[in-house]
């Protein structure tokens, strides 16, 4: 079997400049190598597991690009969103979970993030994820405000019993992914 001696560190690919087919606040697709590939923000994702009550939270969420393929109009998801300029994943994981779940964290509550993992092969950014177990001291709820759009108004974060995790009829790759991963931990309780 070949070795991955001949990956190189990403200072070594120097130099390259980007033809942008697309740019806009949101992404920009670059072409690069015979491939157009999608450059957006990271993004945190995670799964907040409350301790006492043995739930999980989890999104019911209206996804705009969901319905435009399946017609459904909600989808179960994780808690996520992308890491604004100049904020820190873990600031970012904080202000998600706070707009989109109404839990807001102890100051001195310590995160501990899973590794990254590229979106897909042709996008460049790559999701932040984490569980998080809390117990009660850990976090206080507030009113959920989201982040002020169409399809945050119409979501709502819900708290399911973990008996019930084999049961999420998820959507999406990365929630399928995040649950496994909270079944992992909670295997090892």
């Amino acid at each position: 079997m070949e070795k991955f001696s001949k990956l190189k560190s990403k200072d070594e690919f120097g130099g390259k400049k980007d033809k942008i087919i697309y740019n806009d606040d949101y992404f920009k697709i670059i072409e690069y190598e015979d491939w157009h590939i999608i450059q957006e923000r990271d993004a945190v994702v995670c799964i907040p597991y409350l301790i006492e009550s043995n739930q999980f939270i989890i999104r019911y969420e209206y996804i705009p690009p969901f319905k435009y393929v399946d017609g459904q109009e909600y989808h179960i998801t994780v808690i996520s969103g992308s890491i604004e300029d100049g904020e820190t994943t873990e600031r970012a994981l904080v202000r998600e979970l706070e707009e989109e779940a109404g839990i807001v964290l102890r100051e001195d509550y310590q995160l501990e993030e899973m590794k990254p993992l590229f979106i897909s092969k042709a996008h460049t950014n790559k999701y932040r994820p984490f569980i998080i177990p809390l117990n009660e001291g850990d976090y206080h709820e507030v009113i959920a405000k989201g982040d002020g759009s169409k399809a945050e108004e119409l979501s709502k974060s819900v708290k399911v019993d973990a008996k019930y995790i084999d049961s999420m009829n998820t959507s999406d790759l990365i929630t399928d992914y995040m649950l496994l991963k909270l079944k992992e931990y909670l295997s090892g309780l």
